[in-house]
């Protein structure tokens, strides 16, 4: 009888409650809806107080059918009761001063002068309303607040969105590593590129989780946009059954939130699935008393786990556990080879070698490997003829991209034709915006990734048509942005229908020729200060400079497009690049334009240049003087490249020791260069910077007159004064200087200043090339002589061993540089009187490449062959001493006091000429 009473006592509790606040709730509509903001007061009150009432019409529902004990009901009924009163009272204050449709102006003046006094009243009544729907809140979504008997079964909710797949490859170090971070965070992360299976593998997760605890909800959230986050929410809060979520004015993203932080709802694992948007994670919600970010709406809880899938690793990094993002590379060979074998029918007996290759082919991407799969399934096709379909490509392309499957492994009716599916898509983007299109097709003939906004705006085009055609391509997916929203993409597959579909409309020529004519235009002059821009076009030249077939304007800027990227390899010390890039763009402009033409003429120069560095300067020679009628014909004799052309002429004759020839030229060159640009011109301090390269090397004697403070030295110091105040210490022309300036002062022993030269260009060039640039190397050679001459001989001696071995590394063992490098290490080991054995190997093999010494068109390489002698015999009389038995391999020598001799300066490797483009 008690328990009845108490029963009547907490519906009739409710029911009053319902009553009073559905009339406030009423009010508060009314007034909204005659276009009057509701005061900020009753906001949260009018956002909240609408779950509490959905959820007292549950509760009463399950008191009537006895689920509510009569604890929980005695618990309730003040907190209900309370509650009812202060809505009333404040239910009677909105009668007394919020205006009615039928108040007069002079009515709705008086009663909100009336709302002024009673303010204070008003939030006292609202704060206690909040502690009491609070309250009533925790009641009403906590499971202890029922009382749901042992034989009605608890009902756990799974909303993984596949069923599980029976023939799943496994990917042990991944799911190994899921269950470590998870286990140890409660959070983890996997990304990967798209089709790499990182959908199916939360699948899996989630179904191995039910495994271990049947009682853990399965929750799913798409996480690709804002909107598609709330709404997935919205479903689980329905599929919950929460409190308040049927009701289309309530806060779903904060009920969700509550519910997953009360530890008494259960265990559960939540899914973030498709989160490729970093922004997402700050993007505001809609939510205006719960959580404002995807940040806020998951709670770190003990008994809940987050799993996030994610293309972009950032957010994996700040959604999850820094540091503990798992990268899903693409499938093994073995992982692919299952997946590919598990989808073929068992009957047949297919090669390990096709599967392999097939795979292969498909870049171990799961997505591809089942639509090849199902492709040739249907078509009783075996692997082998696929592949060979595959590279043919044209209409049998055409034939593999463009059939449709059912996988019931990726859904219902799912249609696998790739080239269908994207097919529809390029017509419908043609018809509906046709500078999409265009856009799309361009961006197929580069490189696939890394494609910025520069090579696919027209010139002069608006920057809303611009962004309008980006968006159209974005939103049927067929390209992306990168992560850092610079550049653009698109996956492999689709860049080969895109062309594939070209292909068959006629046009892949066309879009061609117009990739050609937009890089030819877009690649910079390759000069230092364009070295970034050049590094991010490269991959596209390499693309545009294997198109075949194309007509002869687009061959012109085909060549236009060698002979820039000639010169950033010449710039780049990439000398056989240079000459072979430089002398087929020549080729195209002779054939074109004929033997005069400017075009030809320049790209002539850079092969003259890079076959001064290739070591053959007298070819660079006759090549120059060949061509200097031509430039005095086409330019005129004082005409910038017709003394770029003399210029490189005089340093070509300096490289293999014509000094005096090379000081009449280059006199020339520096002295019209100042007059006609003035000092402070970057030609005019190149020109000075060769001249005086020469000068402290022709005549000698010149050097020795002129003492520390030579003209060499004075000239040096002047031009690079002036380079730093023009370019920046940093530039490469500034490095070059330094490397020269560190020679001259060396030639003249002021070895402590030279030393700081050498240092300084190392440091540099480093920091800009990286390790083994060739000059990097011939400074740190130039360096060690340094220190040799000042005695410091285990310092030369460290440095030479290291240049050595970058140089045998980079150059070959019989290059005139590498053999330049034994001798000065052979020098300094005589000097520490040390490791003859060393000396003995080092000087065989010097001599081992007489032939390349005696071909080296070096000024100085006479000097190798007879010090590489004196050492071997010195070297053998030392080690005689120890050994009577020491073997000469076969070469005789004399026991005559060796003539030690000291390391040398290597004057041809000190930086090179550099010519203005």
């Amino acid at each position: 009888m008690a328990e009845a009473i108490a029963a009547i006592s907490f519906v009739s509790a409710v029911i009053s409650l319902v009553d009073t606040g559905s009339r406030m709730l009423s009010r508060l509509r009314e007034f909204s809806e005659a276009s009057q903001e509701i005061p900020e007061s009753f906001k949260h009150l009018n956002a909240q107080l609408p779950i509490v009432l959905d959820a007292l019409r549950r509760t009463e529902a399950r008191a009537n059918d006895g689920l509510v004990d009569k604890r929980t009901q005695e618990a309730l009924v003040p907190t209900i009761q309370g509650c009812r009163d202060r809505v009333a009272g404040l239910y009677d204050i909105l009668e007394d001063v919020l205006p009615s449709k039928t108040d007069s102006s002079l009515d709705r003046a008086i009663k909100a002068a009336k709302s002024l006094s009673k303010d204070r009243k008003v939030q006292k009544l609202l704060k206690d309303i909040d502690s009491y729907l609070t309250s009533l809140t925790f009641h009403n979504t906590s499971g202890d607040a029922l009382n749901i008997g042992r034989d009605v079964p608890v009902k756990r909710l799974n909303m993984t969105p596949a069923d599980r797949d029976k023939n799943f490859v496994d990917r042990p170090d991944i799911f190994r590593e899921l269950d470590i971070t998870m286990k140890e965070y409660g959070r983890a992360a996997v990304a990967g590129i798209g089709g790499v299976g990182k959908t199916q593998i939360a699948v899996e997760q989630c179904y191995r989780f039910r495994e271990r605890d049947a009682s853990t909800n399965v929750l799913w959230l798409h996480a690709g946009t804002v909107s598609k986050l709330v709404q997935s929410c919205k479903d689980v809060c329905d599929r919950l059954q929460l409190p308040g979520c049927s009701d289309p004015q309530s806060d779903t993203l904060r009920i969700l939130h509550a519910w997953l932080s009360e530890e008494s709802n259960g265990s559960w694992i939540l899914v973030v699935d498709n989160a490729d948007d970093v922004d997402i994670l700050e993007k505001r919600l809609p939510s205006e008393n719960g959580p404002k970010t995807l940040l806020q709406l998951i709670p770190h809880r003990q008994h809940g786990k987050v799993l996030v899938t994610t293309r972009d690793r950032r957010v994996g990094e700040r959604l999850a556990v820094r540091g503990r993002t798992i990268i899903v590379p693409p499938m093994s060979l073995r992982e692919g080879r299952t997946l590919l074998v598990s989808y073929l029918p068992t009957a047949r007996d297919y090669e390990k070698g096709g599967v392999d290759e097939l795979v292969e082919t498909l870049d171990c991407l799961p997505l591809a490997i089942s639509q090849a799969a199902a492709y040739m399934t249907e078509n009783y096709m075996e692997v082998s003829d696929y592949i060979s379909l595959l590279e043919e490509g044209g209409d049998e392309m055409e034939a593999l991209l463009n059939e449709s499957f059912s996988d019931a492994r990726r859904g219902e009716a799912a249609d696998n034709s790739v080239l269908r599916t994207w097919k529809l898509s390029f017509d419908q983007i043609t018809h509906q915006f046709s500078r999409a299109a265009d856009m799309l097709s361009l961006m197929a003939m580069f490189d696939r990734q890394g494609v910025s906004e520069d090579l696919l705006r027209k010139q002069g085009e608006a920057k809303h048509v611009f962004n309008n055609a980006l968006a159209t391509l974005q939103n049927f997916s067929l390209i992306g942005r990168s992560a850092d929203g610079k550049n653009y993409y698109m996956h492999r597959l689709i860049q080969i229908a895109i062309r594939t579909w070209l292909q068959l409309k006629g046009t892949l020529s066309k879009w061609e020729e117009e990739a050609t004519h937009v890089l030819s235009t877009r690649f910079p002059t390759g000069d230092y200060e364009t070295w970034p821009a050049c590094e991010t076009l490269i991959p596209h030249v390499r693309v545009i400079l294997d198109f075949e077939g194309l007509p002869r304007d687009s061959l012109l800027r085909r060549a236009e497009l060698l002979h820039k990227f000639a010169w950033f390899d010449r710039r780049q010390d990439r000398w056989q690049l240079a000459y072979d890039r430089a002398e087929e763009a020549a080729a195209v402009f002779k054939l074109m334009l004929g033997p005069d033409a400017p075009q030809m003429l320049s790209s002539k120069v850079t092969v003259a240049d890079a076959l001064i560095e290739l070591e053959k300067p007298r070819e660079a020679e006759q090549l120059l003087a060949d061509m200097l009628p031509a430039m005095e014909r086409v330019y005129g004799p004082n005409h910038m490249e017709t003394l770029r052309n003399k210029g490189n002429l005089g340093w070509a004759r300096f490289r293999y020791g014509n000094y005096e020839g090379a000081d009449a030229m280059l006199l020339e060159v520096a002295a019209a260069r100042e007059k006609t640009l003035g000092f402070m011109h970057p030609s005019t301090l190149l020109a000075l910077n060769n001249l005086a390269v020469n000068m402290h090397t022709y005549p000698l004697a010149r050097l020795e007159a002129c003492g520390s403070d030579n003209e060499a030295v004075a000239l040096g110091r002047k031009v690079l004064a002036a380079r730093e105040q023009l370019l920046g210490p940093k530039h490469i022309d500034v490095l070059e200087i330094l490397g020269n300036l560190g020679d001259f002062l060396a030639e003249v022993e002021e070895y402590e200043e030279a030393e700081e030269f050498y240092s300084k260009a190392i440091s540099a060039r480093e920091e800009v090339f990286g390790p083994g640039n060739p000059w990097t190397l011939t400074n740190m050679h130039n360096l060690a002589v340094c220190y040799s001459h000042q005695g410091k001989y285990a310092e030369a001696l460290k440095i030479n061993k290291a240049v050595l071995s970058s140089r045998i590394e980079i150059l070959g063992e019989d290059h005139i540089d590498t053999l330049m490098s034994r001798s000065n290490l052979a020098c300094e080991l005589v000097e520490n009187d040390t490791d003859w054995e060393e000396v003995a190997l080092q000087s065989r093999l010097i001599l081992n490449y007489r032939d390349v010494i005696e071909s080296a068109q070096r000024p100085f390489k006479s000097d190798l062959v007879p010090a590489a002698l004196r050492q071997l015999r010195e070297a053998h009389k030392r080690l005689e001493a120890q050994s009577a038995e020491q073997e000469n391999n076969g070469i005789a020598i004399s026991h005559n006091d060796i003539e030690i001799t000291r390391p040398t300066i290597d004057r041809a490797g000190s930086d090179e000429c550099r010519t203005a483009a």
